[in-house]
């Protein structure tokens, strides 16, 4: 490969070497998870990076190349970061304020729990592909449907499970998506062309999801197990503790309705 701006000749890594990389990464976090029982994955990725600029000055890249590089990687994962900055200070001012527990108190009240799955993917896809982000997704409405499932009784994994599949659902095929976005940019085709050629195995695997959550709703979960009067104490808790007004649901709509006029992420977010 050339550098046309420098004239440098890099050489080509054959496959051994370019897995270089990625497999001592993997092995240094297996030692750090498995014997040190540590899970935080900050310092094999570090090592792995130090490997990964190693190899680079192997094949004749110069610091400069490889540092632009890393800053490059990093200008284009700033949106994503920017919105996970975002999430958690929503997570924090929507309970606090009471917008969160709002509409658990109306979930409970509301929704039946033999359906509760089935609607709460399909919420969650509907969020997800307006706002373009299945984290923001999760860190908002997912936050909520998980305390709603909770006072029903269901299994958190069932409703993490649906929470899930409906974010990550519409975070695929939005327009408004980073990782949408990228793989064109890197491939050379256009957006919707994009969305079109997944849509083959994206809308048989959320058809599937829907049947299963469906299904799961009418035969695993116990529609008396959530009793009246365990309702009754959950939502009275929370009308002990947090003010419980029809106003507070105000920032979750509007944060639905500045997604679906096609506002980007972070403003809709902040909103």
């Amino acid at each position: 490969m050339k550098d046309t701006t420098t004239s440098i000749r890099y050489q080509k890594p054959g496959l051994a070497l370019a897995l270089t990389p990625v497999v001592l990464t993997l092995l240094v976090l297996g030692i750090q998870l498995f014997y040190f029982g540590d899970f935080t994955p900050h310092i094999p990725l570090a090592i792995g990076l130090a490997i990964t600029a190693l190899v680079g000055i192997r094949l004749g890249f110069k610091w400069k190349h490889i540092e632009e590089g890393v800053f490059h990687v990093i200008h284009v994962s700033l949106p994503s970061v920017s919105v996970l900055i975002c999430v958690g200070m929503i997570i924090g001012v929507w309970i606090a304020s009471g917008t969160v527990p709002t509409l658990i108190y109306y979930g409970l009240t509301l929704l039946s729990p033999t359906i509760f799955l089935a609607a709460a993917m399909l919420l969650c896809s509907v969020v997800s592909v307006s706002l373009g982000t299945s984290w923001g997704t999760v860190g908002t409405v997912g936050l909520a449907l998980m305390g709603i499932g909770a006072g029903f009784d269901i299994p958190m994994y069932w409703t993490a499970g649906a929470v899930v599949s409906g974010a990550f659902f519409g975070d695929k095929i939005s327009p408004l998506s980073d990782t949408t976005n990228l793989a064109p940019a890197v491939t050379g085709t256009d957006v919707f062309s994009h969305i079109k050629n997944m849509m083959p195995t994206t809308i048989p695997s959320m058809l599937i999801a829907f049947v299963i959550y469906l299904v799961a709703g009418f035969t695993l979960i116990d529609d008396q197990a959530a009793s009246f009067d365990k309702i009754t104490a959950i939502t009275a808790a929370l009308e002990a503790n947090f003010t419980i007004s029809p106003w507070l649901l105000l920032p979750a709509l509007l944060v639905i309705v500045l997604a679906v006029k096609r506002m980007p992420p972070i403003p809709s977010l902040f909103a």
